[in-house]
């Protein structure tokens, strides 16, 4: 899939705007205040129907405009180009269509296609919350499979009604009334957590390699989901006879304590022995011995299990592990679906060095479509940048830096062909 054409009317800082790309590499370079984060928030609008910046919609409408639409074009490896419209108001909820038909839900629509997305709020899957972690996985997962989709709901359908069973005993209800939530609920979680686990797996791999070839030294890393149901052995009666021993606790608290709702996703600087077995190394001798690194204050061990990046890791080292996740759920994506999909990356090159840069851009040559914006052109090489379609902002029809509103003149009423829903 490559992202060909958008077009964005009222959205965010763009009256009406719009932009071509070419098939590989797109450089999108503007001062700041110039709309290069809201191109891609637009592109990914599209294709998921919402924002990876904001959960309040609204304020992706223009100051001033009563809704929002974007248009986006896409070609597809043995299909003709199509159209997918997003249009959003305010009261009158969302509507998408794509190639001119109506899409029924979510789900759908973001089966469709393959896109990655790196924004500066994407740096909270590695230093925010677990459940900005689980999200972010089963999100990409429900694209892939539609029964990881299922098994999501279906975790958190008996999870809401476990949790208000739990509350009702708390108050006085009858505790042998939790037993048929209990199996619901292991039934629903023992799913769930088999289906994460296989996930995580499948992109362990991916995932070291990919953060080895963003790293300039000869650092390791990996990817490790930190999962409850593996105490368990991912077995539904091993798993009741731990809610019913967590019983009272849970009771107490009116809520489920153990459980993949409670899974988090670690990333890790490792040492080389726990690189993952069969995994290229470009720091071993011909004879397959660790080369000798010489470190020049003496060794420095790395803590049992790991060196944990959201606790310790570099702005950049948190960045390049982000940047590692996004290309390794790229080559899943397209090894399961053909579809190797589109990277919009926002701002990437600011907080790498100028090896960690190269190295970037020589990873992107083979990743398909790949969508940066930058305020610096010089982080680019300039042999980088001939092979690049470079895109200059501000584009024709966005609004001036800080302005709070369109010019008076665009401000009328929307042509019919013009609204959002």
């Amino acid at each position: 899939m490559v992202v060909s054409g958008l077009r964005l009317v009222n959205f965010r800082s763009y009256c009406d705007a719009s932009v071509r790309f070419g098939p590989g590499l797109n450089v999108v370079v503007g001062e700041n205040a110039t709309g290069k984060t809201n191109l891609l928030e637009a592109a990914w609008f599209a294709l998921h129907g919402s924002s990876p910046r904001t959960r309040r919609e609204e304020k992706l409408i223009t100051w001033g405009q009563r809704f929002a639409r974007v248009e986006l074009e896409i070609e597809g490896r043995d299909s003709d180009a199509q159209i997918v419209e997003v249009g959003f108001a305010p009261g009158q909820g969302k509507r998408i269509r794509w190639g001119g038909l109506d899409v029924a839900s979510l789900d759908d629509l973001r089966a469709r296609s393959r896109v990655f997305i790196f924004v500066p709020e994407s740096l909270l899957l590695v230093k925010g919350s677990p459940a900005r972690r689980r999200a972010h996985l089963d999100t990409f997962a429900a694209g892939l499979d539609p029964q990881y989709a299922a098994a999501a709901r279906d975790l958190q359908a008996a999870l809401r009604q476990r949790n208000a069973q739990l509350a009702a005993v708390r108050n006085g209800a009858d505790p042998s009334a939790l037993d048929p939530w209990d199996v619901q609920f292991a039934a629903a979680a023992i799913g769930l957590g088999r289906r994460r686990r296989e996930l995580v797996g499948a992109l362990a791999d991916a995932f070291a390699a990919a953060a080895a070839r963003l790293a300039p030294s000869a650092s390791r890393f990996s990817l490790r989901l930190v999962a409850q149901l593996d105490g368990v052995g991912y077995d539904t009666d091993r798993l009741l006879e731990e809610l019913r021993a967590r019983r009272p606790g849970e009771v107490g608290r009116g809520l489920s304590l153990f459980g993949p709702h409670r899974d988090d996703l670690r990333f890790l600087e490792v040492e080389a022995d726990d690189w993952p077995a069969g995994t290229a190394r470009d720091d071993q001798a011909p004879d397959g011995s660790a080369a000798a690194n010489g470190p020049a204050c003496g060794s420095v061990e790395l803590p049992r299990g790991g060196r944990d990046l959201r606790l310790f890791g570099s702005q950049g080292e948190q960045r390049a592990a982000v940047l590692a996740l996004l290309l390794a759920e790229q080559q899943l994506a397209a090894a399961r679906t053909g579809d190797q999909g589109a990277l919009f990356l926002d701002d990437v090159m600011s907080e790498l060095d100028d090896a960690r840069r190269r190295l970037l851009v020589s990873t992107l040559a083979s990743a398909g479509q790949a969508i940066i914006t930058t305020t610096n052109r010089h982080y680019f090489t300039d042999r980088e940048l001939e092979g690049a379609t470079v895109i200059e902002l501000p584009l024709v029809g966005c609004l001036a830096a800080g302005a709070a509103q369109p010019p008076a003149e665009t401000r009328g009423p929307a042509p019919p062909d013009m609204d959002a829903l």
